[in-house]
């Protein structure tokens, strides 16, 4: 029984990934087929659909993946900053998070060479 929890424990990082996209086409769809919904609405579900999977990750034990995070960061204040009628320039701004992000990787204190 121990190497059977092992397997699945190892495998949840796929599952989680595999949950995650078929919460996204489900979103994308509800989102497309109701009329009306404000400007930034799917930028919002991505935002949160991307930070809630990555809670899930945590409170599962495993590492939050910092693409993931920086995205769905990025798309919720998009979403919300398009909900409030702001022009965000959202490309440009994910340009800078993800060079940061790598970046700050890298002079990480005990970071191995790889």
């Amino acid at each position: 029984m121990g190497m059977a929890t092992n397997m699945a424990h190892r495998d949840l990082p796929r599952r989680i990934d595999a949950i995650g996209w078929g919460l996204l086409f489900l979103m994308s769809g509800v989102v497309f087929l109701i009329p009306g919904l404000p400007d930034g609405t799917w930028l919002v579900g991505l935002g949160l659909l991307m930070l809630g999977l990555n809670a899930a990750r945590l409170v599962i034990g495993l590492p939050l993946d910092r693409f993931g995070v920086i995205l769905g960061s990025g798309a919720l204040l998009a979403g919300l900053g398009t909900m409030a009628g702001m022009d965000v320039p959202v490309f440009a701004l994910l340009l800078v998070a993800f060079g940061l992000a790598i970046i700050a990787g890298q002079l990480r204190p005990g970071r191995a060479e790889r």
